[in-house]
C-alpha cells in the first residue's frame, strides 16, 4: 500500500532537521563543512602548489604581496538510511504492524528525496537483508514506492545482527531512520554500533493496540506463542500481571527514548492504529525531527 498522495503533498517542503547527522555526499543543497568551488563564500587560505590559478584573489595579492585562493561553501546531500524490519513478528496485530511500519518507511524516504537528500532503505526480511538504490530527488518518488511493492515480509529474520551489518555501509555521521516493533534486542545492541559511527538515530516503535494494553485479548490462563521463535509460555493474565506488563513496557521505551536522545536522536512509540496524518503533520513538528 502506497502514501496518501494529500499526505505526500503536505510533506513536499519539509526536511530533515540534524543534530549530529551532517551532508557529506554528493552535491545538493545543504550546507556542509567542506570548502571548495561553490557560490557563497567563505574564506580565504594561502595558495598551495597544485592549487588552480583561476581562484587566487588578485586584490589579495595587490594587497599584501601574496598568493591565497578563495574558497566557497560546498552544498551536499544528507545522506538518510530507512532500515525497515520485516521480521515475523511485524506481521501481528490489527492493523498489522508491517503494513504501518512500511508505510512510515515510506513517507520517511519521500521527505528525504523531497529535501534533495540522499536516500537508501534496507529491508530484513524472509531470511535475508536486501538494500534498494540509492535514490536522490522527488522524480525517484515513484522508484522508492515500487522497490516496497517488491518485499517479502515474514520468516526467520535478526534484524539486529542485519542493523550491524548495514551499518558497515553507512559511512558515519548519517541520519538513520529505524522502523521496527523493536522486541529483538539485538536492536538495542546494535544502537552501539551505530553510536560508535557518529549517525544520528531515529526510531519508531510500532506496536499493535494489544501489545500496548494486553487487557483487550481478556484475562485468565493464557498459552503465548513468540511469533519469531515458536516458544510457548503459559501464564496467567490478570490484573497484577497487566500492570506490571505495562509497568515493564513504559520503563523499556522510556529507556530506549533517553538514549536516542543523549545522542542527538529521537523515539517514537507509535500504535498501530496511528494517525499518519497526524504523527507526519504535528508530532514530528512538534519533536523537531521535521521542519
Amino acid at each position: 500500500m502506497r502514501p496518501s498522495p494529500l499526505l505526500l503533498e503536505q510533506l513536499s517542503t519539509a526536511r530533515f532537521t540534524m543534530n549530529r547527522a551532517a551532508p557529506s555526499v554528493g552535491i545538493g543543497e545543504r550546507r556542509s563543512s567542506s570548502k571548495g568551488v561553490g557560490i557563497e563564500f567563505a574564506e580565504h587560505r594561502p595558495y598551495r602548489t597544485g592549487d588552480d590559478v583561476r581562484h587566487l584573489d588578485p586584490r589579495v595579492l595587490a594587497r599584501l604581496g601574496e598568493s591565497y585562493v578563495r574558497q566557497y561553501f560546498v552544498d551536499r546531500q544528507l545522506p538518510v538510511y530507512v532500515l525497515l524490519d520485516g521480521s515475523r513478528s511485524m506481521l501481528a496485530g490489527s492493523p498489522q504492524k508491517y503494513e504501518v511500519a512500511a508505510q512510515v518507511a515510506q513517507v520517511m524516504g519521500f521527505i528525504g528525496l523531497a529535501a534533495g537528500d540522499r536516500v537508501q532503505v534496507g529491508f530484513s526480511g524472509d531470511g535475508a537483508f536486501r538494500w534498494s538504490q540509492p535514490l536522490q530527488g522527488p522524480a525517484r518518488s515513484d522508484l522508492l514506492f515500487s522497490w516496497f511493492d517488491g518485499l517479502k515480509p515474514g520468516g526467520q529474520a535478526d534484524f539486529g545482527r542485519d542493523i550491524e551489518r548495514a551499518a558497515r555501509d553507512m559511512g558515519k555521521a548519517a541520519y538513520v531512520i529505524v522502523v521496527s516493533d523493536w522486541w529483538d534486542e539485538g536492536i538495542v545492541r546494535a544502537l552501539e554500533q551505530l553510536d560508535g559511527q557518529g549517525h544520528e538515530v531515529i526510531g519508531v516503535q510500532i506496536a499493535a493496540p494489544e501489545e500496548i494494553d494486553p487487557s483487550s485479548v481478556g484475562t485468565g490462563s493464557m498459552l503465548l506463542v513468540d511469533d519469531e521463535t515458536g516458544d510457548e509460555l503459559e501464564t496467567v493474565l490478570d490484573e497484577a500481571v497487566l500492570a506490571d506488563y505495562r509497568t515493564a513496557l513504559a520503563e523499556f521505551q522510556r529507556d530506549l527514548r533517553q538514549r536516542l536522545v543523549r545522542r542527538g536522536g529521537q523515539f517514537f512509540a507509535l500504535s498501530s492504529a496511528i494517525d499518519m496524518k497526524r504523527f507526519f503533520l504535528r508530532d514530528l513538528r512538534a519533536a523537531g525531527v521535521l521542519l
